[in-house]
């Protein structure tokens, strides 16, 4: 296996077996979102989504963190310094980026949770398409404790998780929940022991990595669209997408694999 490494400044790409993994790199703050290190995933994210030797992203923290959200140091010498318009230009560059491209890639990104998973940085995670959790991870929409609403999509994602109700209590209060709560609220697709988490998702991506790139970027695609939409116009989103597919090399490839392998049992 060959494992081609990219070092930025704040974030550390390593490519390998169709997977490509972004390490967020401020261990000595708990990978606190900054705006250099914002800036650096949103580009690796771009450049990432037309790289075709990638067909999986996963998403993690170093250290004992996977990030703790937003750097206190930043709200506090520039963020309370600028006027509101030069403030909502630089939030809109910053984390709603990030789940924005997250969210509307077509490649699937898991989040490697680690460790702590706080304010924005849960947002993130929520985003993603899948979410594996060690042991260690714990996940807490604390913008209340320090005078702030929910952000990086927040008020969307988690109420459609966990409900409405559950939602505004994890919101109002700034609680933070363990992993294994956080998998009974679905947060979560899955907890393991933290010596596990790194082979247990990359094993899961290279498999994921395996699967016929278009289609998973159409079941991504309609699932995220469908919490918009109605049924019937969920069922013509799916008839749309559906025809993309049908159109593709990799769906004659399976096809005829399939056909093949069914000739052979009857």
């Amino acid at each position: 296996m060959v494992v081609e490494k990219i070092n930025y400044n704040h974030i550390i790409i390593e490519k390998m077996d169709g997977v490509a993994k972004i390490t967020m790199n401020r261990p000595e703050t708990l990978n606190a979102l900054h705006e250099p290190m914002n800036l650096e995933i949103i580009s690796a994210l771009r450049e990432l989504d037309q790289d075709d030797s990638v067909k999986v992203i996963v998403i993690t923290g170093a250290g004992r963190a996977f990030s703790a959200g937003g750097d206190i140091n930043q709200m506090q010498n520039v963020y309370h310094k600028i006027d509101p318009l030069e403030l909502r230009r630089k939030l809109q560059k910053g984390v709603k980026t990030i789940v924005s491209t997250i969210w509307n890639m077509e490649k699937p990104i898991i989040a490697a949770v680690n460790g702590p998973a706080t304010g924005a940085s849960c947002n993130i995670a929520l985003a993603c398409d899948i979410v594996i959790a060690s042991e260690n991870a714990r996940f807490g929409e604390v913008f209340i404790r320090v005078g702030l609403g929910p952000d990086g999509g927040g008020s969307y994602l988690l109420p459609r998780i966990v409900g409405i109700h559950k939602a505004k209590e994890l919101f109002f209060t700034g609680r933070i929940i363990d992993a294994k709560e956080a998998e009974q609220l679905g947060f979560v697709n899955r907890v393991v022991p933290p010596e596990e988490l790194e082979s247990t998702v990359m094993s899961f991506a290279k498999e994921l990595a395996q699967m016929p790139a278009r289609a998973l970027g159409v079941a991504k695609k309609a699932v995220n669209e469908s919490l918009n939409l109605n049924m019937e116009q969920a069922l013509d989103y799916e008839m749309t997408l559906q025809s993309l597919c049908l159109k593709t090399e990799e769906n004659k490839v399976r096809v005829k694999e399939f056909l093949e392998r069914k000739k052979k049992t009857d």
